[in-house]
Formats: structure tokens, C-alpha cells, sequence
């Protein structure tokens, strides 16, 4: 599923510190010239990247340990996620990530496409909540989460966001459907 796409070098950062200057090179391509650097006095933070629809989730050791059970013990901030996003995904999103997402699937594949993909996924729902009705596909790979989103809207069923992520750290998720996102 690995290629040198920017989009899976996002995902081979997970678990490793953030790098700015890194991620800012890779996302080049897409008209990104600056990264900002996590600010937050809390122990996690976005980072947003809005000219390319991206937005990193990192994490100081202590969280990080607690979404996902692992045992990191680095100070530095840790790439925990990483979403590919299309518009109405956030409010501040105004166009799809433009590159391939992880395995060289485009933000227009369809469901279908995604699972021949990526083989059969370990949770398929359709979800209907206020605000959202559309269909949740996910993976456990080794040691991450793939998540695709779709959003039925009036031009059919869209991708919304891909989410990459360490296992467990979709916390909203754990407790949900642990047998997939759970450490």
C-alpha cells in the first residue's frame, strides 16, 4: 500500500516526531510554503494545512500513550494523525486534498473502489446522526487506522475525509467500536 506519495509519507510519519521544515517540503507540490509548528500548552494540537486540505494531530508522549497504549517516552510532538480532508469536512476547507490519498485511491473514489482498494474493512456502517448521514468504512492495518468517510450530499454519496491514524487514536471511536479502533 506504500508509494512516494506525499500522502503516504504523511502516514509513514506517524509515531515519529513532528517536523515542519519535513512536512512543508513534501506538501511543496500543492503550493504549501509554510507549516506551522504545534503552539499549544496543552498536550496535544492541530496543524493545520489548508492550502493542501490537511490536518495533522500531534501529541505530546502522555496522551499519545493514552489513545493509543503505546509507550512513547520522546518529549518531542509525535504525528499521531493525519486527515486528507474535502470541503464540509471543516468550515475552513474550501478544496479537496489534491494529491492521491494513501494507497492511490483520489478523493473521488467511490466506496466501492475503496474497498477493492484496501480488501474488505474491518468496520462498514451507514451512520445517520444530525448533521451527517453517510457510510464510515475502516481498516486496522499494522499499527494504524484507515478511515474514509462518505457523506451522501445531493451529487451522491462524496469522500469527505481520510483519516490515517495510530491505532486507538480516533478516540471518539474506542469505545464505539473497539474491536477496530481500540489499542
Amino acid at each position: 500500500m506504500t508509494t512516494n506519495e506525499p500522502s503516504d509519507q504523511l502516514v509513514n510519519m506517524l509515531g515519529q516526531p513532528y517536523d515542519a521544515k519535513r512536512i512543508q517540503d513534501l506538501l511543496k507540490p500543492y503550493g504549501v510554503r509554510r507549516v506551522p509548528a504545534p503552539k499549544s500548552y496543552f498536550n496535544d494540537d492541530i496543524i493545520w494545512t489548508l492550502k493542501s486540505s490537511i490536518r495533522i494531530d500531534v501529541y505530546r508522549a502522555p496522551k499519545l500513550n493514552e489513545l493509543t497504549g503505546l509507550q512513547y517516552t520522546n518529549q518531542d510532538w509525535i504525528i499521531g494523525s493525519v486527515h486528507f480532508l474535502a470541503p464540509g469536512a471543516d468550515d475552513r476547507i474550501k478544496t479537496p486534498y489534491p494529491g492521491l490519498l494513501p494507497g492511490g485511491l483520489a478523493m473521488s473514489n467511490s466506496p466501492v473502489e475503496a474497498i477493492a482498494a484496501y480488501g474488505l474493512p474491518a468496520m462498514d456502517e451507514e451512520c445517520e446522526w444530525p448533521g451527517f448521514s453517510g457510510r464510515i468504512l475502516a481498516w486496522r492495518e499494522q499499527g494504524i487506522n484507515i478511515v474514509l468517510e462518505y457523506e451522501d450530499s445531493r451529487d451522491g454519496r462524496v469522500l469527505k475525509s481520510c483519516t490515517a491514524c495510530l491505532i486507538g487514536c480516533i478516540g471518539a471511536w474506542t469505545s464505539d467500536n473497539p474491536e477496530v479502533f481500540a489499542p
